[in-house]
């Protein structure tokens, strides 16, 4: 059996956010996303059989980062060489007027035009529909965090060729897609967030569960707590979520979806 690594571009567009906010979790992950990224994709990908990929031995995913807010892109050739792009969460919102973030929803659509692979977490499925012509407000019924399930959508079972119904994983937004862009399909549901999550033809899989605080919770943990005391969040909800917050979930069947992805297996 031939063994695949995957190159996949990392576009880092909330670490900058961490050094002000929540600058202990850079003493664990120096390079913020990227470094949460990294050691995900290394976890997982060591303890993901064949079997749980599609048939597909994969050797390795090597991350190479970038950093959209300072303009910092593949150039054409370098995405050549790449299977694909995964966009970190970040704490700006998909409708800011923020230079940069207009850039990225100019570049989003250059890579849909392409059907260049594009996937990622909680701030990822926002601003691929809001550059794709969906909307994205604040989430109507609130802030939701901690370990939520996701209602898997029958057409979400279908696209990943499963019977399960739901999954747990970590979720972490104020803001919420109101409205899908052209062609996308659901997700899945918490019963709080409409869309967690979105697929568009065999190039855009975006979720808005974090795996990579799932599989260290400590994470959204200081997070929270930050939260709490700047008074940014109700205390009543914070603790509802450190309540929950270490409860297991399925973050490597997440990324294991994310890896099929990547490796073309996947089509709506």
């Amino acid at each position: 059996m031939s063994s695949k690594t995957l190159r996949l571009a990392s576009f880092d567009v909330g670490t900058d956010d961490l050094r002000w906010w929540a600058p202990e979790i850079l003493e664990r992950y120096p390079e913020g996303f990227y470094d949460m990224h990294r050691q995900l994709f290394d976890a997982v990908c060591q303890e993901s059989p064949p079997e749980d990929l599609g048939g597909v031995e994969l050797g390795g995913v090597e991350l190479i980062k970038y950093e959209p807010r300072k303009a910092h892109y593949p150039s054409q050739e370098e995405l050549t060489d790449l299977d694909g792009i995964v966009i970190s969460g970040s704490a700006s919102g998909a409708y800011d007027s923020d230079d940069w973030i207009a850039e990225l929803c100019a570049v989003i659509r250059d890579y849909h035009d392409q059907q260049i692979p594009l996937s990622g977490f909680s701030f990822a499925p926002q601003i691929v529909a809001q550059a794709l012509g969906g909307k994205v407000e604040r989430n109507p019924p609130g802030t939701e965090l901690s370990v939520v399930t996701i209602n898997l959508s029958p057409e979400a079972q279908t696209y990943f060729g499963t019977d399960r119904p739901s999954y747990a994983i970590q979720v972490h937004h104020n803001d919420g897609i109101v409205q899908l862009p052209p062609g996308a399909v659901s997700l899945g549901t918490s019963g709080v967030t409409e869309y967690l999550g979105w697929m568009l033809g065999g190039h855009i899989l975006v979720f808005s569960g974090h795996p990579e605080y799932s599989r260290d919770p400590w994470i959204l943990e200081r997070m929270m707590l930050v939260e709490r005391k700047d008074h940014l969040v109700p205390a009543q909800l914070i603790d509802f979520g450190l309540r929950e917050l270490w409860n297991p979930t399925d973050y490597v069947w997440q990324t294991q979806q994310q890896f099929r992805f990547f490796l073309g297996q996947f089509s709506v």
